[in-house]
């Protein structure tokens, strides 16, 4: 829904800047050329509502098969968005037995593109980490993972997509991302105890010979005294102020001992 919002605001914002582009160029007035294309922006903006519904339904009914005939599922999509800018379709997609998660699905002239495969694999995932996750460190705020597979790997299990301990076996080629957010101000006098922590997770990874990127925030405990219930990694500077360190890791698979972790750990100065 968030990606829905942002490309509308973005059209939006194009919107604006195209105005005033124009209409500072020409030194506060407009030449004739510019005047119509002006008149042409303005009555897109007031039709932001997008085309007739009657091809909004098409593109819905659309959609719906392609999705089905991608996966062998049932599926239906919703909340569609025009986006003038780009001449396209956003919306999302949900399995009909399965209403309370969606992913995202796009129409552009006529091909279409799905994120169902990705948020399945990641929605899997979470599931099996969770138990580690939350076991390994005290301070959770909140977390994410994220499973992605080269277009040849998803189109070869797309009429029968595997858990992902079962695309584990089969492959080697997909990439985990987990981020890790904690309310621990990591000091030079508690990392010890808080390696310890990481290496836990790094260990169960490696033992169950798991390629992934990890990522872990820890900021001021203030955070949560601030109010902040859920940090949103894509929007990572906003929580700038309270981040006291993090450890980068490209591929888990290189720590070999607790002690490696130290070569991945950044202090944040203040």
């Amino acid at each position: 829904m968030l990606d829905l919002k942002r490309e509308m605001g973005m059209r939006t914002a194009l919107f604006c800047v195209l105005i005033a582009c124009l209409f500072f160029s020409g030194g506060c007035s407009l030449i004739s050329s510019e005047k119509n294309l002006v008149d042409r922006l303005v009555e897109d903006f007031k039709n932001l509502t997008g085309p007739p519904e009657e091809e909004k339904q098409e593109v819905k009914k659309k959609a719906e098969q392609y999705l089905k005939e991608r996966y062998g599922e049932e599926f239906y999509v919703d909340d569609l968005q025009y986006i003038w800018v780009s001449d396209r379709w956003i919306m999302r997609g949900h399995l009909k037995n399965e209403k309370e998660w969606d992913f995202k699905v796009s129409e552009d002239h006529g091909q279409f593109d799905d994120y169902y495969f990705t948020v399945r694999l990641s929605r899997d995932a979470e599931g099996e980490f969770r138990p580690q996750i939350e076991k390994a460190f005290d301070s959770l705020i909140n977390w994410e993972t994220s499973v992605s597979v080269p277009d040849e790997i998803e189109d070869r299990y797309a009429k029968s997509i595997p858990s992902y301990r079962e695309l584990r076996q089969k492959t080697k080629r997909y990439h985990q991302t987990i981020r890790i957010a904690l309310a621990t101000s990591l000091t030079k006098e508690n990392q010890e105890q808080e390696l310890e922590e990481v290496y836990r997770l790094v260990s169960y990874l490696n033992q169950n010979d798991i390629q992934a990127e990890l990522e872990i925030f820890y900021y001021d405990p203030s955070i949560r005294e601030s109010g902040i219930k859920k940090v949103d990694f894509r929007d990572r500077i906003d929580y700038e102020k309270f981040l006291t360190a993090k450890i980068e890791i490209d591929d888990v698979l290189q720590i070999e001992k607790e002690n490696d972790l130290k070569n991945h750990l950044r202090f944040v100065s203040k």
